[in-house]
């Protein structure tokens, strides 16, 4: 069938219950987005879920910063090919932080990277060693 503006609008008219009004599913999307990303039926306890997502983005920080110790740390034959594993890693994980962050700012919290508390935060420990074990 050609694309006529006739064709177009019979289409949406139609009495065929699998036909969607496309206008009213821009309209309900558009309401939806303007809710934000905290909408009514969110169940979770936001203030818990913040402190989490903290724990988690302390947690990140720890491992980007030991992956970066060890890129810089490589020694050995192989040290260019260790450390350039190391700094994926690294960029990885900062990655990961920083995804956490911008959701935490979307549920109207606020990143929490004080350096002061990410070994207490964190779920990871940072070991400065001079030698792999």
């Amino acid at each position: 069938m050609a694309n006529t503006p006739g064709a177009q609008g019979a289409a949406s008219q139609s009495s065929d219950p699998f036909v969607m009004d496309i206008q009213k599913i821009r309209d309900d999307a558009r309401k939806h987005m303007s809710d934000g990303p905290v909408t009514q039926s969110y169940g979770a306890d936001r203030d818990t879920v913040l402190k989490l997502l903290n724990d988690a983005l302390a947690t990140e920080i720890v491992c980007t910063l030991r992956y970066k110790r060890h890129h810089f740390m490589a020694k050995g034959i192989n040290s260019e090919a260790v450390a350039t594993e190391f700094a994926e890693h690294a960029a990885e994980e900062q990655e990961h932080a920083d995804r956490i962050a911008e959701r935490i700012v979307q549920l109207g919290g606020e990143p929490d990277f004080a350096p002061d508390g990410l070994k207490t935060r964190a779920h990871s420990e940072y070991k400065a060693r001079t030698s792999p074990t």
